[in-house]
């Protein structure tokens, strides 16, 4: 009975950092090296940042991503404006962390349109790196959602929502020309998908452009840290793994 206080109250406390509490599959042997990581490092900026907390309690019912990763993602938005290009997203669910990005794009100045790319029907391309998501999976949401908070309740004008498989169904949407990228943050949970995107935007990502994959560090999505640890060894970019689940990869300028 106590240890499942102790439980209930531990998912209560994630739950208002805004983690999603769920049950993923036991790693098997082979999946050793997960765990669960609890860093005594203190150092909280986000604390001090009163428009970041303002948006994030704006948006924070409207996402699975937790504090610390939507913080990364407001950071990384506001260094992405020493670059040029627009910023992309895909796998969008109900809009949280596309409408916190473009949110703080507005805020810095960055006139490039902020495109958020979903099915709106969950998950898709599943295959045998993926342990967990199989297809489906996050379709409880919908494009007319999505506008509805960038568009009506944040009053955002810099965000274009693409409905369809990308860059399948929706890549040929984007008319910028040139068309290329500063940040691209792909969350969608399997290595065909992440892959297929990833291939899609590299040649369009900028000098210095950062991609952020959201689904590196956990367990359920071990297609998605395979993919990335295979760029680690290409020569035109730079792989950091971070504590908060994230990995970034940063493209290196060319000669």
């Amino acid at each position: 009975m106590l240890m499942n206080r102790i439980k209930d109250a531990v998912g209560c406390g994630f739950r208002r950092l805004g983690f999603q509490v769920v049950a993923l599959p036991r790693p098997s042997a082979d999946r050793c090296r997960y765990e669960t990581i609890a860093p005594i490092a203190t150092y909280a900026p986000w604390n001090a940042d009163d428009r970041f907390l303002a948006t994030y309690e704006e948006i924070r019912g409207h996402t699975m991503v937790d504090l610390y990763r939507c913080w990364e993602l407001w950071e990384l938005v506001e260094q992405s404006g020493k670059l040029q290009g627009s910023i992309l997203e895909i796998g969008v669910w109900r809009g949280g962390t596309g409408a916190l990005m473009a949110k703080r794009a507005a805020m810095c100045g960055i006139r490039d349109p902020v495109y958020l790319c979903d099915t709106f029907c969950g998950v898709v391309k599943g295959g045998a790196h993926d342990t967990y998501h199989t297809g489906g999976q996050h379709a409880d949401t919908s494009k007319a959602r999505v506008e509805n908070l960038v568009l009506n309740q944040l009053k955002l004008t810099n965000v274009r929502v693409l409905e369809g498989i990308f860059p399948d169904d929706t890549a040929h949407l984007i008319q910028e020309q040139p068309c290329i990228f500063r940040l691209c943050h792909i969350d969608v949970d399997v290595y065909e998908s992440a892959k297929d995107i990833l291939h899609w935007v590299w040649d369009r990502m900028t000098a210095g452009g950062i991609v952020v994959f959201d689904d590196y560090g956990f367990c359920g999505c071990e297609g998605i840290a395979r993919l990335v640890d295979d760029q680690a060894g290409e020569k035109d970019r730079l792989v950091f793994q971070n504590l908060n689940g994230h990995a970034l990869v940063v493209k290196l300028p060319v000669g």
